[in-house]
This record gives C-alpha cells, sequence and structure tokens, in this order.
C-alpha cells in the first residue's frame, strides 16, 4: 500500500465521486494500519450513514471523536446519525458541539435546526436555519427549511419571505417555487399561488405536490375543467402519494362527483390510513350524501388522530342537530366539547367590558357593531341579514363588516354599501382577524356562521370585542363561554328554554330574521298547483339529504300510500351525484316508496330552484332539522309547508316562519299529525290554489321581510347589552 497519507487521499476522491465501496476498502486498509485513524474511522462512519447503516456510522463515528475530539465535523456527522436513528435529543447535543467548536459552521447549524424541527421546537429549529442562511450567502436549502418551519408556526408573511430568499440564492429550487405556490393557496392571493405552481412545473412538470396545489388554485380561480386535469395528472405522477389523492377527491367533491369523491379518499386512506385530513373530508362526503353515521364516524376518527382540528370538532357538533330523537342538552353538551377544547385557552385574554368604542357603556355617540362572515353574498345567511344590516345605520349604529370571502355579487355590494367600513379577512388566521378586530374596539361583534362552512368560532373563542352575538347564520347554540348573547324569536326558543343555550337569549318580537327574497313577478311569476291544473298530486322535498332519515322516510311512504297516483319531487344538490341518486333511489325503496314515483333533481341557479318549488303543491319539511331558506322560499313561490318541530332551535324554523306569516294548519304534533296534514292539504287544490295568491303578499307586507322592524329591536337589545358591557 502507498503512504497512508496518499491512500486517505485516493478514499476521499472515490468518496466524493460516489464509488462508496472503493472509497470503504480503502478507510478499512487504513484502520487496519493505523487502528486509531480519526478520519478514516469518521469518513468510513460517513460511508456507513449514507449507505443506510446509520447505527455503525455512530460507532465509528464516536471512536474517531475518542481520538480527537475537537474536530467538528466529526460532531456534526454523529448528530446526523443519531438522528436517523431516532436519538433527537443526542442528535442535537451533537450538533451544538460541533457549534462550539466552530460557531461559523453553517452547515452543523443547518442540521441542527432539523433535528430540533423533528422535535417539534419549531422556534428553535427556525433560529438555527437562520443563523446557518447568516453564515452561508446563497444557503438557498435552509432558508428553505426555514421557510417551512415558519409556515407550520403560521407566521405565513415570514415563510413567504424564506421561500422567496431561497429562491433568489437558487431560482431552479423546484421545492421552493412549489411551497410557496402552496404557501400562497389562501383566499385573495391565488392568481400569485398559480403563478409560483407554474414556475415549480416548468422545472419539473410531474411534481405532484405541485400539480395538486395547482388544481386546487385552478378551482378557486373557477377553472374546473383545469383543476380536475392538473389533479388527474398529479395522481399519474404519484399515485402512491395520499395528498395527490385528497385534491382529486376535492376537486370532485366540489363538482358534487360525491361518489367519485369518496372513492378518491378512500383510496388516500388506503395508502395512509392515519391522514387525518382524508378522514374528515370523506366524513364530508358522507354527510352530503345523508349517511349520517358514517359522516360521524369519519369525524372521529379524524379527531383521534388529530385533535386539534376545531372545523372537524365544529362539524361533529353541527351534526347532533341532525340525529333523531336529539335533545337540547345534548346539542348544547356537544357545542361546549369543542369550547372545552378549542376555546378555553384563550378565556384569560378576552377584552375587558368597556373596551368598546364611543357608543358602548359610556353611551355617546353612535353604536359601533362590527359583523363577521364568510356570507355577505347571495347565501342563506347573508339573505336572512341583510334587510336588517341596511335598515341598522338609521338607528345611529355604526357598521364594521370584516369578510371572510373573496367572492363578490349584488348582495356583497349592498352590505357594503350598508357599512361604514368594510375589511377583508379571508385568508387571516383566528389570530390575526381578532387583533384586527381589537384594534377597531367595536362596541359589539356578530357572528353570521357559528359552527358551519366560513364559520370563524375561534375569533370568537379569542373575544376580541366586550359583547359578542350570534345571529343569523347557525342554528344551535354556539356553545362558547364568549358568545354573550343569541338572536332569537319566542318561537325558535320557547319560555323556559334558556337553560340549553350558553348564551343570553334575545328574542326579537317575530322571527329574528328578516327575508331578501328574489324580485316580482316579472322573475318568478307564481303558478298554479299541479294538481288544480289536472296533473297528479305532488309532494316535494328540496332540503339536503343530511336531514333525511328513517322516520322521515316512514312519513313520506304513509302519505304517498295514501294518497295513490301522487308522486314525490325531490330537489338537492347531492343529487346532481349519480352515486347518490342510486343510493337514495335504494333507500326509498326499503323504505316503501315507489322509486318510480320520485323525481330526483340536482342542483341549478336559484331562480330555477325556486321555479321547481312552484312546482309542487305541497312541500314536506324534514325532522328533527327543519329547512329554513327551503321554508321561506316555498313560501314565497305559494306552497305549504308541513312540518313537526321538536324542542331545539333548528326544529322550530318552519314552525318560526309559518307563525309570523300566518299560515295555519302546516304544524303537525307528532308523525301521525304531520301525514294527517299533509294529506289534507294536498286533498283540497282550492285552498292550494287560495295559499297562491295570498302567501306571497302576506309575507312581503308583513314582519317576515322588515328588515326595518327586526332592524328597531334588534339595536335596542345591542344597545343595552353595550351598556351593560
Amino acid at each position: 500500500m502507498a503512504t497512508i497519507q496518499e491512500a486517505m487521499t485516493a478514499a476521499v476522491a472515490h468518496h466524493q465521486a460516489g464509488r462508496l465501496n472503493e472509497a470503504a476498502a480503502l478507510y478499512h486498509a487504513v484502520l487496519d494500519a493505523v487502528p486509531g485513524h480519526a478520519d478514516a474511522a469518521h469518513l468510513l462512519g460517513v460511508i456507513h450513514l449514507q449507505s443506510g447503516q446509520p447505527e455503525r456510522a455512530v460507532s465509528l463515528i464516536r471512536g474517531a471523536i475518542q481520538h480527537n475530539h475537537r474536530v467538528a465535523d466529526y460532531h456534526d456527522n454523529l448528530g446526523s446519525a443519531l438522528k436517523a436513528l431516532g436519538r433527537l435529543e443526542e442528535a442535537v447535543a451533537a450538533h451544538r458541539q460541533a457549534i462550539r467548536l466552530r460557531p461559523d459552521f453553517a452547515q452543523a447549524l443547518y442540521n441542527l435546526g432539523n433535528a430540533l424541527e423533528a422535535l417539534g421546537r419549531l422556534e428553535e429549529a427556525a433560529t438555527a436555519f437562520r443563523q446557518a442562511a447568516a453564515r452561508r450567502p446563497g444557503y438557498a436549502r435552509a432558508r428553505f427549511n426555514l421557510g417551512n418551519v415558519l409556515a407550520a408556526l403560521g407566521r405565513r408573511a415570514d415563510a413567504e419571505a424564506a421561500y422567496r430568499a431561497a429562491i433568489a440564492d437558487d431560482f431552479g429550487f423546484v421545492e421552493a417555487h412549489a411551497n410557496l405556490g402552496g404557501l400562497l393557496l389562501s383566499p385573495g392571493r391565488t392568481q400569485k399561488a398559480a403563478a409560483a405552481l407554474a414556475r415549480a412545473l416548468a422545472l419539473r412538470p410531474d411534481h405532484a405536490a405541485a400539480l395538486a396545489n395547482l388544481a386546487a388554485a385552478r378551482l378557486a380561480l373557477g377553472d374546473r375543467d383545469g383543476a380536475d386535469r392538473a389533479a388527474r395528472h398529479a395522481v399519474a405522477a404519484r399515485p402512491d402519494l395520499p395528498d395527490t389523492l385528497l385534491r382529486l377527491g376535492e376537486m370532485r367533491q366540489n363538482a358534487d362527483r360525491l361518489g367519485a369523491a369518496a372513492d378518491a379518499y378512500a383510496a388516500a386512506l388506503a395508502w395512509n390510513p392515519a391522514l387525518a385530513e382524508a378522514h374528515a373530508n370523506l366524513a364530508l362526503v358522507r354527510q352530503g350524501q345523508g349517511l349520517l353515521d358514517a359522516a360521524e364516524a369519519g369525524n372521529r376518527r379524524a379527531l383521534a388522530l388529530a385533535p386539534a382540528l376545531a372545523d372537524v370538532r365544529s362539524n361533529l357538533a353541527y351534526l347532533q342537530l341532525f340525529k333523531p330523537g336529539v335533545t337540547p342538552a345534548a346539542v348544547l353538551e356537544a357545542h361546549r366539547t369543542w369550547d372545552a377544547v378549542h376555546g378555553a385557552p384563550h378565556r384569560g385574554r378576552w377584552v375587558k367590558p368597556g373596551r368598546g368604542g364611543a357608543g358602548g357603556a359610556g353611551g355617546k355617540g353612535p353604536l359601533t357593531v362590527a359583523i363577521l362572515s364568510g356570507d355577505f353574498r347571495r347565501h342563506p345567511a347573508g339573505l336572512f341579514a341583510l334587510r336588517t344590516v341596511e335598515a341598522l345605520p338609521a338607528h345611529d349604529v355604526r357598521l364594521l363588516l370584516y369578510a371572510n370571502q373573496t367572492e363578490t355579487d349584488d348582495v356583497t355590494e349592498r352590505f357594503r354599501k350598508a357599512a361604514a367600513r368594510w375589511t377583508p379577512v379571508a385568508g387571516l388566521t383566528d389570530a390575526e382577524i381578532a387583533a384586527r378586530i381589537r384594534h377597531d374596539r367595536p362596541d359589539v361583534l356578530i357572528d353570521l356562521a357559528g359552527h358551519n362552512a366560513r364559520g370563524r368560532p375561534g375569533v370568537f373563542a379569542r373575544k376580541p370585542a366586550p359583547v359578542q352575538v350570534a345571529w343569523s347564520g347557525y342554528m344551535a347554540t354556539t356553545g362558547l363561554a364568549a358568545m354573550d348573547a343569541l338572536v332569537a324569536d319566542r318561537h325558535h326558543v320557547p319560555e323556559g328554554m334558556e337553560g340549553f343555550y350558553a348564551e343570553r337569549v334575545l328574542r326579537m318580537p317575530d322571527a329574528f330574521i328578516a327575508y331578501d327574497p328574489p324580485g316580482g313577478e316579472d322573475i318568478l311569476p307564481l303558478t298554479p298547483p299541479p294538481s288544480l291544473s289536472g296533473g297528479p298530486v305532488t309532494f316535494g322535498s328540496f332540503n339536503i339529504l343530511t336531514k333525511l332519515n328513517d322516520g322521515v322516510l316512514a312519513a313520506w311512504a304513509a302519505i304517498l300510500n295514501r294518497m295513490p297516483g301522487s308522486r314525490l319531487l325531490m330537489k338537492t344538490k347531492a343529487l346532481s351525484c349519480p352515486a347518490t341518486a342510486a343510493l337514495w333511489r335504494g333507500r326509498l325503496a326499503a323504505a316503501g316508496i315507489d322509486p318510480d314515483r320520485v323525481t330526483m333533481a340536482g342542483a341549478s341557479s336559484s331562480l330555477d330552484h325556486m321555479r321547481r318549488c312552484a312546482s309542487v303543491d305541497v312541500a314536506l319539511d324534514p325532522f328533527p332539522f327543519a329547512g329554513s331558506t327551503t321554508t321561506l322560499e316555498t313560501l314565497w313561490m305559494g306552497v305549504p309547508v308541513v312540518t313537526l318541530p321538536g324542542e331545539t332551535f333548528s326544529s322550530r324554523h318552519s314552525l318560526a316562519f309559518l307563525s309570523v306569516a300566518g299560515v295555519e294548519g302546516c304544524v303537525a304534533a307528532d308523525p301521525a299529525d304531520y301525514v294527517e296534514r299533509a294529506i289534507a292539504l294536498a286533498s283540497d287544490p282550492q285552498r292550494l290554489a287560495e295559499m297562491r295568491r295570498a302567501l306571497r303578499p302576506r309575507m312581503a307586507g308583513g314582519p317576515l321581510c322588515d328588515g326595518g322592524r327586526l332592524a328597531a329591536a334588534l339595536a335596542a337589545e345591542l344597545r343595552a347589552l353595550a351598556a351593560r358591557g
């Protein structure tokens, strides 16, 4: 053998060229000749680490350190080997020793960051990555990992800056472009996200994660076909990557292809059964299909895997409203469970009474009322609140509207016009929204969503305003200790039921909302009942499938069996999915309803939907979760709604609207009475014809559509709440 130095030089050359076997042979030869040769032991350990043998690497590198403990590289590579073995605390100690020996050792700082990140010590990891980048100009990988950690910490602006710095260091860094695009996938920044993802795909066209995120970006931009293509391309590139299957499921779900979405989520779970997001998404599909037990089981599985998923716990509480036999006590318990987990940690930082604006406890100036919603648009919650919100400024109320949405329509513009200040907040975290509201110091903050989609209960749990009120968009108690009041009426919350609400109940004089119906006779003309024109008696259901259960189907079967030749129209978005429609034809048949007597219709425009409402003689309300928007739309078309109220808020919508509109004969006491009332109405076409003529003008001229009357009552209650603090 040549000299030891020559052998080491040759070994290192082989090592650097990737010829690991040749390098290892020479390192072994050196160690045979000089058993204590520290460099040879260290580098042979590095080869074992590179070859997937970290245990042997640790042994060899520790041997090198025993012979020379002052070489920083030895400690750094020991740390990497220990990390590969999962011995993370020891890895951190080794990297720190390397840095003590060489304070400007950028790679050791980078490796320290990786070990700290694996331990979940993200703030410390961020510091290490930042120091690594500072010590080595152009260290794109350190800046990239810094971006990943900052994104995980929710510091999105800092993460974006780190990714952009990594790209500035290395424009060909595909993962940095891809992760930047994923980070920018938030409302209002979708175009920028798509641009970053396009740059990643220009560098690597089959980058599965970038394709999956591009699908989400295109969907947000309204390009459903492009979204579907990108999602399918992502799955083709990496069929074994659950995230690509998740995106494909989301694309299909958004297109109401629920059966196909369920297949995609199931495929993701086949690869990774512990993927909480897939369980949660599949639960939403099952919920949309009306499979309540499967939806609840999926949500519980998601929470078992990831207890911090607040939106999943919200959905689990919401599902309780649909359960046959549900009680107000069970509803309250489910919603308080959310608060105990996600709300309690914020209670020490609530805004105290008296911290509002000029109209608060001091009673000077206008009352400043903030409203947070994602539904300042043509959506049930928006249409329930619009007329009242427009009328509030006339009662010395200054409105601050915080819009958790990016889309706009004619309803949005009406809300904007009523607002003293309009603040877009889509894409902000709960903490960021709460901080903004706290800075603006409203006297009262109103929630229009609760635990529904686009709801931000995490904002209200932080209590950024001294008085907080739930109204219009959620049909139950929020369960939040931070929520001071709930806007209701005597129909939804009768006297004596206050104990089942976490909030103080504010009863409005009529209904708790004022409906804003669509245009006049020229847009939606009234038509005669179909049975009066010689057609078959037609019953209708326009509610989501989640509201339907065996008890409802049994009542429908009894009605149809008592009225030979009658038909049933079921119209709801989920029935656009052939698999879901087939599922429900089977359920109807099992309940004794001949599917041939049933017409199923899926999604349509809102005006076409209401025209279909007019194509039935009598609407059949589900129970225990009654219709709300569907009831108002059906009544507006002159069609009576037979309802069976219970004790919960969500079971009493139709009761409230029928009562305020003065419609008699539609409220049942039990399922048998429900059947009798539906048959009695359907058997009296002249009465149905009179309802067609009278219902709309009665609604239009009465309190059910009187936003000014409701605004006066609501403003008085809000002012009293603010004064009490």
